[in-house]
């Protein structure tokens, strides 16, 4: 008979030190590492000079706005790249006329910035009627209902209807080439199998860049073009180049639709009729108001001036046709330098003069900005006084660099002059002549200070506006 006890006996015997022996416990490993916060979500810095209270829209020192300050800080300088191809004899002789698809351009450049008095001052008239779209008496009168009826909450919607149909309407040409060239980049990098098909679509549209051609290019662009690149990103997951230029197309496509004659049309009737019957406008003043649409229509549509044509022109061409690196470096650089100058930071008119004054070659800069001064900050009562200020830069060719800084508050004006050592010794007789020539144009000055010039500085070192509020939105991610 089988016995019913069965003995396991194990190859280790028991003993006090296996008993005792601490077990090893073990390590539990996670399918994934720890998410670090801090990696995820930058931590706001606490500032308690930055601080308001309770106040959930703290000043951030990591913000949008400190990215655009840094950015500013480095971006290059319009006037440095200027002075080369203006000034730098080296530079011209070397480069730019040994350029190929630079040198005609920079002849016709050169001779169109020769100018006596008026030429300068109607070239610095022209960028400021270009600096926006809304420039002439219709605007004039527009800003001056504005101003006389601030509270009108139902005027300003109807105006802003207007100003956006406005803008879009004049735009149709350069908003139709903005159109044709995202086009372009989508076919560029779309796969060539795709292209043929494309092409055929986008050769559909009308080339003319009219409004009479809206319709037509609206309707084929939404009904056969999105689709058909929406259709390729879905099933190839395509998110990279295509996908951004798309981005611009749907934008300029929103454009084009406000910029229709209906809507443009009826956005003006309903400003027209909301200033006659609700503003107590005169029949006389109407007439006047329409009038003044027209010819401030016809001036923008006409507005030219071949100094600035001729200088962006260089500038374009140099960025696409040249070879050589340093003057597409150059070309660059002031590109970069104009577009930044618009950006919705800063809140400053800029105009620039090249200028060839009987032989000799300048080149300046001047930045004008207004400012609110409050005058009663004890009281609940505040009174704000505007200041205007404008900042000047020039550096005239074998003499030096310049810096004015003027100031008109209340009807007082101020001047700040930096001179070029050569000049220190004739500070004296340069600020007897400027009394001079503000005294023959009936201009009464408060202050006039001239120094020696030794640190070149920016525009935003002049003009303390460019500042973001403590009370802000954080919208860094």
């Amino acid at each position: 008979m089988i016995d019913n006890n069965v003995n396991i006996k194990t190859s280790n015997t028991a003993s006090d030190n296996n008993i005792n022996k601490q077990k090893v416990k073990p390590v539990q490993v996670l399918p994934f590492d720890a998410i670090d916060p801090t990696k995820v979500t930058r931590p706001t810095k606490q500032d308690p000079s930055n601080q308001t209270g309770q106040n959930p829209l703290n000043y951030n020192p990591d913000s949008v706005f400190d990215k655009f300050i840094k950015s500013l800080q480095n971006s290059p300088v319009l006037s440095e790249n200027a002075k080369k191809l203006l000034l730098n004899k080296q530079f011209i002789n070397n480069s730019i006329k040994n350029d190929s698809a630079l040198n005609t351009l920079f002849e016709t450049f050169i001779k169109s910035i020769e100018m006596n008095e008026a030429e300068i001052l109607n070239f610095l008239k022209s960028q400021q009627g270009l600096y926006t779209k809304f420039n002439g008496d219709f605007f004039d009168s527009l800003r001056s209902l504005l101003k006389s009826n601030p509270n009108n909450k139902d005027f300003k919607i109807i105006l802003r209807n207007f100003l956006r149909s406005y803008d879009c309407f004049v735009s149709v040409e350069n908003t139709n080439k903005s159109i044709d060239a995202a086009l372009k980049n989508i076919e560029r990098n779309m796969p060539e199998v795709l292209k043929k098909s494309f092409n055929e679509l986008t050769d559909k549209l009308i080339t003319d860049y009219s409004t009479n051609s809206n319709d037509v290019n609206l309707n084929i662009l939404k009904n056969d073009i999105l689709p058909f690149v929406g259709r390729y990103i879905s099933k190839m997951n395509d998110f990279g180049p295509v996908r951004d230029y798309v981005s611009v197309l749907i934008h300029n496509i929103v454009r084009l639709e406000s910029a229709s004659k209906n809507n443009f049309s009826d956005s003006l009737d309903n400003l027209f009729e909301f200033i006659k019957y609700n503003l107590n406008i005169d029949d006389n003043d109407m007439q006047t108001l329409k009038m003044s649409l027209i010819n401030t229509y016809e001036t923008s549509s006409n507005a030219r001036n071949d100094s600035i044509d001729s200088f962006l022109k260089l500038i374009e061409s140099g960025i696409k046709n040249s070879n050589n690196i340093i003057n597409k470096g150059v070309m660059e650089d002031m590109a970069n330098s104009l577009l930044f100058s618009q950006n919705v930071h800063i809140p400053l008119t800029h105009m620039f003069l090249p200028l060839n004054y009987n032989g000799m070659f300048m080149f300046s800069e001047v930045w004008i900005g207004k400012e609110y001064n409050d005058t009663d900050k004890k009281h609940s009562k505040h009174d704000y006084s505007e200041i205007y200020k404008a900042f000047i830069t020039f550096d005239i060719q074998n003499i030096g660099y310049f810096e004015t800084t003027l100031i008109l508050k209340e009807s007082k004006l101020s001047f700040e002059i930096f001179v070029p050592n050569n000049l220190t010794n004739s500070i004296g007789l340069i600020k007897n002549d400027l009394n001079r020539i503000l005294s023959d144009n009936n201009l009464s000055v408060a202050n006039l200070n001239i120094y020696e010039s030794v640190k070149k500085r920016k525009f935003h070192e002049i003009f303390n506006n460019l500042s973001e509020r403590k009370s802000s939105v954080d919208v860094t991610i």
